[in-house]
């Protein structure tokens, strides 16, 4: 993933996430609104977890890559 493309991502998911519990106090446990908003937050913690999890991923296949291949060269 394009590092720019992450950043994207995961600044979007924060601000939803926070515009989320920001709004949650001000909303009757009643209400349809409190209900989707409470939705709103777990769809946005699934997404940055998923995220989070997948930058990760990718940063530890990129930083095996280089040591296999030095791995490699020694062996020759």
């Amino acid at each position: 993933m394009d590092p720019r493309i992450g950043k994207l991502a995961f600044t979007l998911g924060i601000y939803f996430l926070l515009m989320a519990l920001i709004a949650l106090p001000f909303l009757s446990p009643s209400s349809a609104a409190f209900w989707a908003d409470l939705m709103a937050i777990g769809v946005s913690g699934l997404f940055l977890a998923g995220l989070i999890w997948r930058i990760r991923r990718e940063a530890r296949i990129i930083r095996r890559e280089p040591r296999d291949w030095q791995r490699n060269e020694q062996d020759d």
